[in-house]
């Protein structure tokens, strides 16, 4: 098993991407949602992505969105 936080920072438009990895399963937040759209196109290309929508649990803990 496997766990694994990756980021990518884009400084010339200060962007900021974040992929928290937990055996299967990945979540993905960013700083716009267009990188999140982007992404996952880009990994539906070499993986089958499900999209499950907004994140509301994570291994336990409750995520609210303002």
């Amino acid at each position: 098993m496997d766990q694994a936080v990756f980021y990518k920072l884009i400084p010339q438009d200060k962007h900021l991407i974040v992929i928290a990895v937990h055996v299967n399963d990945c979540t993905i937040a960013a700083s716009t949602t267009r990188l999140v759209k982007d992404l996952k196109a880009g990994l539906s290309r070499h993986v089958k992505v499900t999209d499950l929508g907004k994140l509301h649990w994570m291994l336990g803990i409750q995520v609210r969105h303002n």
